[in-house]
C-alpha cells in the first residue's frame, strides 16, 4: 500500500514538472525573463535653432557621461580610489561627495562624476567593465554652440532640473534639462520634445547588459509598460542675420555695453550684442560651484544681457522725443529759432552747459539736432510739462516693456509727475530737472533694445512693431506651429508731420558737415543717426548712437550702448557704420570713414 502511495506521489510529481518544464516552458522563461528588465526613459534630443539662413547656431552634441551607482560603490572604498585615480579624477574628492550624495539622496541615485568622458576614460571602464562595475557609463546629449560666444545671451544655457524645482512641478523629473536663460528659456516647451521609453536587460549583478525591446513581440513589451522612440524638440528659426550679427561681434570690441539691430518694418531682430560675454559652451563639462561663484559674482557681470536688462540714460538720443513733442504740442515750428547758445543757459540758481562749451550760436530745429545744441534743448524742456516727456517716451516705447521674446526684460523709466512726486514728494522737485529731461538725464532710463524700437519708429514713420527673434517653430513632423507676423501698425494719434521733421534732421546728423554722427556716414547709402553722451555717476560718461538706413526709405535700424566709453559721435558711430556696411555689402570694403567737422563729437 505504502509503495502505491509512493508510486502514485512520484507520478504527479513527474506529471508537474512535465508541464512546467515543457507544457508551460515558454511562458516561464518569458516571466523569468521579464523580471530581468527595467523600463528607462530616453530624454529627447533638445530642437535646434537656426539662424534666418538655415546656420545652425545651437545643436546637440553626444558625450558619454560617468556616474558612480553609490549603493554598490560604498561597499568598495578602496577599488573605487584606484579607479579614481585610473579616471584622473581625485580619491578624496570622489569620496568626500560620495558621502554626501548619500545623505543627501539615501534613495541610491547615480552621482554624475564626469560630464563629458574622455577617450581615455571611455577606454577604462570599457576595458575593466566588469571589476568596475559599480560605474555607469552613459551617452548623453549636450547643447553645443557652434559659433561659440556668438549671440550668447540671445540664446542662453541650459541645466539639469533642481530638487526645489522637482517639488515645486509633476510635470519634471529627475535628470530633465530646463532653458534657464535666453531663448532656451523662453521656447523651453517647444525645445524639450517627448521622452521616449526603452526596456534594458538587468544581470543578476544588477547591472545593465543592453536594450532587449527588438527581441519581445508587442504584447510583452506592452505588459512591462510600453516602448517607444524619443520625440525630438521642435526646431526653431530666428531672425538673427548670421552675417550682421558677425559683422557687429567683431565690431563691438569694448568692454561693457550693448548692440541692436533691428528690420524697422517688421520688428525683426537682426543682430544683439551683449559685453561682456561668455562662451556657452563651458557647460558641455559642467560648471563647478566655484566657477558658478566666480561668474555671478564678477564686477563685469558676463551672465548679465545688457540688451534688455541694462538700464541707461538715453542722453542726446532722447532729443528725438523732447523735439516731437514740441513740434505735435506747437510749442516750437520747424523755423523758430531760440536764445543763441554761448556754452550754457542760466536758469534760476543753477548754470547748465552745452557740451560745446564755446557755444553753438542761434539754430533752428533742425540744426539743433544735427549739432545737438543742448542750450536749444533746454529751453524746449522749460516749455514742456513732465507729463509731455512721459506721453512722448510712452508714444515710442520707452518706460515700458516691448514685450520681446527674450526673457528678464525690465521697463526701463519715464517720470510722470506722480513719479516725481512719490521720488522727491509733493511739489518737491523743481522745474530744473525737465530741462535734464530734455537731453535725456536725470530719472530717464532705457534700455537698448527700447533705443532700438525708439529709433524704429521714428524709420518707419510713426508704426509700433514689436522686437522679437524668432521667426518660425517647426516640429519634428515637419509642421510650422508659430510663425512671427509682426508688420507695423499706425500708432494712434501719431504726428507724422512732427516725425517727418524730425527724420529730416536726424539725416544731417550723419551727412551735414556740422553734424554729430558724420562717423556713421556710408558711401552711397543715406545713414540717419542721433548721437548721445550721456552723464554716469558712478564714472566717465556712457557713449551712444542711434541709426536707420537707408534714410528715405529704412530696412535697418542701430542702437549702441558702450559703458563709460566717452562720446558717441566719436566712439560708438563708427560702430554702426561698420554694421550697415556689413548689411549692405557683405563682401565688399566699407570705404574711408566721412569726415567730420572738428569737435562734433557728442
Amino acid at each position: 500500500m505504502l509503495s502505491m502511495i509512493l508510486v502514485g506521489a512520484m507520478a504527479l510529481l513527474m506529471l508537474r514538472l512535465f508541464v512546467l518544464q515543457v507544457v508551460r516552458h515558454e511562458y516561464y522563461t518569458k516571466l523569468s525573463f521579464s523580471n530581468q528588465l527595467q523600463r528607462e526613459r530616453i530624454i529627447a534630443p533638445r530642437g535646434i535653432i537656426r539662424a534666418r539662413d538655415g546656420s545652425k547656431l545651437v545643436v546637440n552634441m553626444p558625450v558619454y557621461q560617468i556616474s558612480v551607482l553609490p549603493n554598490r560603490a560604498a561597499k568598495r572604498r578602496e577599488l573605487l580610489s584606484l579607479a579614481s585615480r585610473w579616471l584622473k579624477l581625485d580619491p578624496a574628492k570622489v569620496q568626500g561627495d560620495l558621502d554626501a550624495w548619500m545623505k543627501r539622496y539615501p534613495d541610491g541615485r547615480e552621482m554624475v562624476v564626469v560630464q563629458a568622458a574622455d577617450k581615455e576614460q571611455i577606454s577604462v571602464l570599457r576595458e575593466n567593465r566588469d571589476l568596475l562595475s559599480f560605474f555607469r557609463l552613459a551617452m548623453e546629449q549636450r547643447r553645443f554652440y557652434p559659433e561659440g560666444r556668438l549671440a550668447a545671451h540671445v540664446f542662453g544655457y541650459v541645466g539639469e532640473v533642481t530638487d526645489e524645482e522637482l517639488a515645486k512641478s509633476k510635470e519634471i523629473e529627475q535628470g530633465d534639462i530646463l532653458g534657464r536663460t535666453g531663448l532656451e528659456r523662453e521656447y523651453d516647451k517647444y525645445l524639450r520634445g517627448t521622452d521616449g521609453i526603452r526596456i534594458i536587460g538587468i544581470s543578476v549583478e544588477g547591472t545593465q547588459v543592453g536594450e532587449v525591446s527588438t527581441l519581445m513581440n508587442e504584447d510583452e513589451i506592452e505588459r512591462l509598460g510600453g516602448a517607444r522612440s524619443p520625440v525630438p524638440g521642435a526646431e526653431i528659426r530666428l531672425t538673427i542675420d548670421l552675417n550682421v550679427q558677425r559683422a557687429a561681434e567683431a565690431a563691438f570690441q569694448w568692454e561693457r555695453g550693448a548692440l541692436v539691430a533691428m528690420d524697422p518694418r517688421n520688428g525683426d531682430i537682426l543682430a544683439a550684442v551683449s559685453r561682456p560675454t561668455y562662451d556657452p559652451n563651458m557647460f558641455i563639462e559642467g560648471v563647478s560651484d566655484e566657477q558658478w561663484k566666480q561668474l555671478f559674482e564678477d564686477p563685469a557681470r558676463a551672465m548679465f544681457n545688457r540688451i534688455v536688462q541694462a538700464a541707461y540714460p538715453p542722453g542726446s538720443v532722447f532729443k528725438l522725443v523732447t523735439a516731437y513733442e514740441a513740434l505735435a504740442d506747437g510749442i516750437i515750428s520747424e523755423n523758430a529759432f531760440q536764445r543763441p547758445c554761448f556754452g550754457g543757459l542760466q536758469f534760476g540758481n543753477r548754470y547748465f552747459k552745452c557740451w560745446l562749451p564755446k557755444g553753438h550760436g542761434s539754430l533752428q530745429l533742425g540744426m539743433a539736432i544735427v549739432q545737438s545744441c543742448d542750450v536749444y534743448f533746454y529751453q524746449l524742456g522749460d516749455k514742456l510739462s513732465v507729463d509731455d516727456f512721459y506721453r512722448g517716451g510712452r508714444l515710442f516705447g520707452l518706460g515700458k516693456k516691448s514685450g520681446v521674446d527674450l526673457p528678464g526684460e525690465v521697463a526701463g523709466v519715464i517720470p510722470d509727475e506722480a513719479y516725481l512726486d512719490r521720488r522727491f514728494g509733493k511739489r518737491g522737485w523743481s522745474r530744473g530737472l525737465l530741462l535734464n529731461f530734455s537731453i535725456g538725464q536725470g530719472e530717464i532710463l532705457t534700455t537698448p533694445l527700447q533705443l532700438c524700437a525708439l529709433a524704429a519708429r521714428f524709420a518707419n514713420g510713426g508704426k509700433n512693431i514689436r522686437p522679437h527673434v524668432v521667426r518660425e517653430i517647426i516640429d519634428s513632423g515637419g509642421k510650422v506651429v508659430y510663425t512671427a507676423s509682426e508688420n507695423a501698425t499706425p500708432i494712434p494719434g501719431v504726428d507724422r508731420r512732427a516725425i517727418g521733421i524730425v527724420r529730416d534732421a536726424l539725416q544731417g546728423v550723419v551727412e551735414n558737415e556740422r553734424g554729430t554722427g558724420r562717423a556713421a556716414a556710408l558711401p552711397g547709402i543715406a545713414v540717419a543717426g542721433k548721437t548721445g553722451t550721456a552723464q554716469n555717476p558712478h564714472g566717465n560718461d556712457h557713449a551712444l548712437f542711434v541709426a536707420y538706413a537707408p534714410a528715405e526709405d529704412p530696412v535697418i535700424c542701430i542702437a549702441i550702448v558702450m559703458e563709460n566709453a566717452g562720446h558717441g559721435g566719436s566712439m560708438a558711430a563708427p560702430i554702426a557704420r561698420q554694421v550697415l556696411s556689413a548689411f549692405f555689402n557683405p563682401l565688399g570694403n566699407p570705404g574711408p570713414v566721412a569726415s567730420r567737422a572738428s569737435g562734433a563729437q557728442e
